[in-house]
């Protein structure tokens, strides 16, 4: 099944005093791009977390969120740097004497010092108990993420064989005309000569094969039609395929686009011209959807 780019998933585990969030949301792009964001004091895992990620997504660009809720004792502690608060005092007590002021040192004075209170993450758990439970709300969050992939892919899938019968239909329809061609580039031919010599032309039927069947050579597209079937089979077996496929339906389209392109231009050919553009707008309709698929 293919699977779109675009999804959004969450994972939530609640333990003893803590609460863990991940929230991942997914979005177009032409390789994997990730973008983590941790909190400070789980930075040392950023790796671990990018390789989980990576095992279960393989093309778009992650956002990654990672939210962690202290449920019991607060994570952060506020201490007092007497240090500071002592060269404090001596800044105020000089600016006092220097300014010859007499009233008194309060609370709020050293308080406009930033720094005399500070805060402070308490002690973190063990690194390997912490990723226990990082990697468990992770993969849940790529669980809801897989989930949401495969339903907007399947949807995409529809719509992308929808756009597909449209380019067999018009196939067919060129396959059923270019048998026709040599018979009809005689009759415009020999058409052609009445108009320009109405006594009767300066060639017999023998030339006027040898020319027909020389245009039929030159204009015959029994290959390109050949190689355009080829290519709708592999697209249409991309739909229910394992693994990223997104790269090849591209490349396929890109194909099959070049194939229209040269059968329209040999064929020249007015029946085969509106299926050429029928099929080159079925073309665009796909490859605007598989930009959203991995």
């Amino acid at each position: 099944m293919i699977k779109s780019m675009t999804a959004f998933g969450r994972g939530e585990v609640e333990t003893e005093g803590q609460k863990w969030v991940v929230e991942l949301r997914t979005l177009n792009h032409r390789f994997l791009e990730l973008s983590l964001n941790l909190p400070k004091r789980l930075w040392a895992l950023e790796d671990r977390v990018r390789k989980l990620v990576k095992s279960r997504i393989s093309r778009g660009r992650v956002e990654m969120q990672l939210l962690w809720e202290s449920l019991g004792d607060r994570g952060l502690s506020l201490k007092l740097d007497q240090g500071l608060l002592d060269e404090a005092r001596i800044i105020l007590e000089s600016l006092k004497h220097a300014a010859d002021v007499e009233e008194p040192l309060r609370l709020e004075h050293f308080l406009r010092f930033a720094d005399v209170i500070v805060a402070k993450e308490r002690e973190p758990q063990d690194l390997e108990e912490t990723w226990d439970l990082v990697s468990q709300v992770v993969s849940q969050a790529l669980e809801a993420l897989e989930a949401m992939r495969l339903k907007e892919g399947a949807a995409l899938a529809a719509d992308l064989r929808e756009h597909l019968e449209t380019v067999r239909r018009e196939l067919e329809r060129i396959q059923a005309q270019a048998p026709l061609l040599p018979q009809l580039w005689r009759e415009k031919v020999a058409a052609r000569l009445s108009e320009l010599f109405p006594e009767g032309p300066p060639v017999d039927e023998t030339r006027l094969a040898q020319e027909v069947a020389f245009l039929a050579d030159r204009r015959d597209v029994s290959e390109e039609l050949a190689r355009l079937t080829s290519h709708i089979g592999q697209f249409e077996a991309t739909l229910t395929a394992a693994g990223p496929v997104g790269r090849k339906q591209e490349f396929l389209l890109q194909e099959m686009l070049r194939e229209v392109n040269t059968i329209g231009a040999k064929a020249q050919d007015l029946t085969i011209s509106q299926a050429v553009l029928e099929i080159k707008g079925a073309l665009e309709r796909l490859r605007e959807q598989v930009q959203n698929i991995e």
